[in-house]
């Protein structure tokens, strides 16, 4: 049996879901087409990791994902 570590965004997961595929609504963007994988609300892997894949650290200890970096998300 392996440890799986998993980080989860604090701005746009604040649960902690973990939710492999899910489908689309009618509302879907072009980018995502009909199915998403929801590797910006979780990362499998260490926190170096994460942050070598993009993910962000703040001064608060907060893991925020590239995409709510990005957006400007973490400074509210």
């Amino acid at each position: 049996m392996s440890i799986r570590t998993f980080i989860f965004c604090d701005i746009c997961n604040r649960s902690g879901i973990r939710q492999l595929e899910q489908r689309r609504g009618p509302n879907r963007s072009a980018s995502h087409g009909r199915r998403i994988t929801d590797g910006r609300a979780w990362f499998e892997g260490s926190v170096t990791e994460a942050q070598q894949a993009g993910w962000i650290i703040d001064e608060h200890d907060r893991h925020i994902c590239k995409r709510c970096h990005d957006r400007g998300l973490h400074q509210r």
